[in-house]
Order: C-alpha cells, then sequence, then structure tokens
C-alpha cells in the first residue's frame, strides 16, 4: 500500500482551473461516496480543496491506476477535463505525498508564506471524508501528524505572525492604537473587494458598531449583512466619520473623499478623542495632511506595504525552522507506518503479554513451593499461547493491501498500547530520508 496525492495549485494552475476544480464541502463528501462506491482501486482518500489549491490524497497497491480513476472521476464529477493531460497537475507518492501535506498545512506551500487558514482547512478535509468513508488508518494518521506539524510550526516559529496583507496590516494598527475594537465604533468606506476584505477582518474583531459606507448604497447594505453591521448612505459620511475610532477606506475615487479640514472640524465635535484612518485606496482616500493633526493615525497604501514587506522578510527567516519540524514530524509518522505489517504486530502482542504473564508469575511465586514454580511458569506460558491463539490467526488473516486491514493492525495497537518496532528494511528505508517512495 503507497501512500499519494494527486492535485493542482496556485503553482501550477491559473485561477480559473483552481475555480473549476474546486469543491466545497458538500462536493467533496459527494466524490469521495461516489469514488468509494464505483472503483476499488482506491483504498483510501481525502479531498482538500481551497481557493488556491484541490488536491487528493490516497493509499492504493497500484499508484498509477488510482490516479487514472481519480483522473476520470473528476473529469465526470465536474465535466472539466483539467486533470487529464497532466499540464495543471503534479502527482507525488510515498514520503513526497506526505511532506507536500505537511508542508501545506506548515503554510509553506501557499500563496501567502505562514498563511493562518489552510491548517483549519486540513483538519476539515479529514472531518468531511470520514463522514463519507473515504480515510482509514493511513490516511487518517497522516492528516493528524500533518496538522500537528503544522500546529507546531505556528507555535515554535514565527511564520505565522505579523500581517501579510495591506488590509489586515491595517486592522492590525488600529488595534495597536486601541488595544482591542471591542469598545469602538468602525467606518468602512468601500464595498468593493478590497473593502469587503479588510471588512472581515474588521468583524473578527468584534467592534461595537461596524458601519458601510459605499456610493452604491446597496452593495454597502449587501455587505453590512455579511459582516453583521449596518449601511449609510454616502451623502452621510461626515455623520458617520463624526462616530468612528477607526476608519477604512478602500473606494475608487479619482479625489480624496476626506482632507484635513473636514477632519478638523470634526476632531473638535469629537472633543479630539484618537481617531485611526486607515487607507489602502489607489489613489488615496484620504488626503495625507489628515495625518498632521493631533491624535489622529494615518496610515497609507505605502506605510502599509512596508509592514507587509517586513513581516514577509521576518516569515521568511522562520522557513528552515519550519522545514526541520515538517521533517521530524514526517519521521514520526513513517516509524509509525512502518509497523503496520502483520509480523511485528503479532510479535509486540505477544511480548506484552508475556512480559505481563512475567511480572504476574514473580509477583505470586512466593505464594508456591520451590518446586511448584516451574509449573506455575508452564502453566503462564500455556495460558498466554491459549489466550492469543485467536487473535493470533485472525491478525495473521488481514490482508494488508486494504485499508480495512491496515485500519485493524492500527486498532490493535492502540487497543493494546503496543510498542511496534518496524521491520529492519523499513526502519533503515525510514532512517535514510526515503520513507516508502
Amino acid at each position: 500500500m503507497e501512500l499519494f496525492v494527486l492535485g493542482a495549485n496556485h503553482t501550477t494552475a491559473p485561477v480559473e482551473v483552481r475555480d473549476a476544480l474546486a469543491m466545497d464541502a458538500e462536493e467533496m463528501s459527494q466524490f469521495v461516496r461516489g469514488i468509494r462506491e464505483r472503483d476499488d482501486s482506491l483504498a483510501e482518500i481525502v479531498v482538500l480543496s481551497t481557493c488556491n489549491r484541490t488536491e487528493f490524497y490516497g493509499s492504493a497497491m497500484d499508484v498509477d491506476a488510482a490516479n487514472k480513476t481519480l483522473r476520470e472521476a473528476v473529469a465526470y464529477h465536474k465535466g472539466v477535463t483539467y486533470l487529464q493531460n497532466g499540464d495543471y497537475t503534479y502527482q507525488r507518492a510515498g514520503r513526497s505525498a506526505a511532506k507536500h501535506l505537511f508542508r501545506v498545512a506548515a503554510g509553506l506551500d501557499s500563496l501567502m508564506l505562514g498563511e493562518p487558514q489552510i491548517l483549519g482547512q486540513v483538519k476539515d478535509a479529514l472531518a468531511v471524508a470520514e463522514q463519507s468513508g473515504g480515510p482509514g488508518a493511513c490516511l487518517t494518521r497522516l492528516f493528524q501528524c500533518a496538522a500537528h506539524a503544522g500546529k507546531r510550526a505556528r507555535s515554535e516559529t514565527a511564520i505565522g505572525r505579523g500581517a501579510m496583507s495591506v488590509a489586515y496590516a491595517g486592522v492590525a494598527m488600529a488595534n495597536k492604537v486601541f488595544g482591542n475594537l471591542s469598545r469602538h465604533s468602525v467606518l468602512l468606506v468601500g464595498a468593493g473587494e478590497t473593502g469587503a476584505l479588510a471588512g472581515k477582518y474588521l468583524a473578527k474583531e468584534q467592534p461595537e458598531d461596524l458601519v458601510v459606507v459605499n456610493r452604491t448604497h446597496a452593495r454597502a447594505v449587501e455587505l453590512a449583512g455579511k459582516l453583521n453591521g449596518r449601511a449609510r448612505p454616502m451623502d452621510e459620511l461626515d455623520e458617520a466619520l463624526l462616530d468612528a475610532d477607526v476608519v477604512v477606506t478602500a473606494t475608487a475615487s479619482r479625489e480624496p473623499l476626506i482632507d484635513a479640514g473636514m477632519i478638523e472640524s470634526l476632531m473638535k465635535a469629537r472633543s479630539h478623542r484618537p481617531m485611526v484612518l486607515v487607507d489602502v485606496a489607489s489613489p488615496r482616500d484620504v488626503d495625507p495632511e489628515v495625518g498632521r493633526l493631533d491624535n489622529i493615525f494615518l496610515y497609507d497604501l505605502d506605510a502599509l506595504e512596508q509592514i507587509v514587506e517586513q513581516n514577509r522578510a521576518a516569515r521568511s527567516k522562520e522557513i528552515p525552522m519550519a522545514e526541520r519540524i515538517v521533517e521530524e514530524e514526517l519521521d514520526f509518522f513513517f516509524k509509525w507506518y512502518a509497523t503496520l505489517a502483520v509480523t511485528p504486530v503479532i510479535r509486540a502482542l505477544r511480548g506484552s503479554f508475556e512480559e505481563i504473564g512475567r511480572r504476574e508469575a514473580h509477583k505470586h511465586a512466593k505464594h508456591f513451593h520451590r518446586s511448584d514454580r516451574e509449573m506455575l511458569e508452564r502453566y503462564t506460558h500455556a495460558l498466554i499461547n491459549k489466550l492469543l491463539h485467536r487473535p493470533t490467526i485472525r491478525i495473521k488473516e488481514l490482508n494488508q493491501s486494504t485499508a480495512d486491514g491496515l485500519t485493524k493492525l492500527s486498532a490493535v495497537q492502540d487497543l493494546f498500547q503496543l510498542s511496534v518496532e518496524a521491520p529492519e528494511s523499513s526502519r533503515a528505508e525510514s532512517d535514510d530520508g526515503h520513507g516508502s517512495e
């Protein structure tokens, strides 16, 4: 049984191809159920689909046959042939496939280095597949180990720290000024793509009030509904500014919407309470002179991009440490993977029972005459043989080329808490960094 991945992501496929291949949770569930019902070349399968990638992880005896099955199934399910000729795809097997997933979970393979959402998406992909009968012991453990690698990368390195988009950087700067936004009012001017992204970040901070202003009022209403905020028309911008502690502007206006005179008069009415203005528009929505006023904190696109670039450089320095974590977790996984064989499991099970038998015989030996102690040992050994006879036969009958067989081998290890040693050949293969490739 070999692990593999077939996928397309931001490095191999343009956005229109990625969009055509993308699957939501319901589609992923239907796909997994359908392929499990129609084909037995795949022992296990999990689909990971985000805005930047759609990947199919599996285990199979014949990886080439499994990949052919997947390509045909995607063409049938999605009605596109982008996976058929391989122009947009990559295919990896064994340790290389596992490493790819671990790097994805750690944020090392993302369009935005250290991207925070992918770890949750890896966990969700496994949960969706489990509900549809997709993964067995191997892929379940693989995804769990990948998630652990991603968690370690974020907690033990700074690869996920610092804003990597100007919209998020602006929200982060507002948080620095006010500590948090839970007792402050927020105004979002502009409901386009950039405004919507900034609004999403703002909404996560749970401000006391979130107002959206846009030239097309219907779009303001629509976005405000998504953000659990409220909309106001553009001709009420002055009144909206009066109440706002944080203002984020992202319009396509050719001229500044906010000038120094406007803000100066508003600050008097506000008793000079601090105000943060985040201008992510180009051309600018806020006249630079506004930043010279007292108690005004103005961050324009140039300042925010400088912050993002500093954060990007800082994250890049963390790549070697994150890669080491990935390798450590890969070694851990493949040491377990190499134990999924009948003989090591039987040997560990018998060894565990025999150790318990020796301890119990030694503990109770004092209650027996010296001449009877040898008989006690023989009786203990015979009892262990009887107890393990049927389980040993059943374990030997397990088919290691199926997900069911490997899942049951894994279950025996978990139920009896066995310390299973990999066969010498598998251990050497894992130690030299080649895994199961």
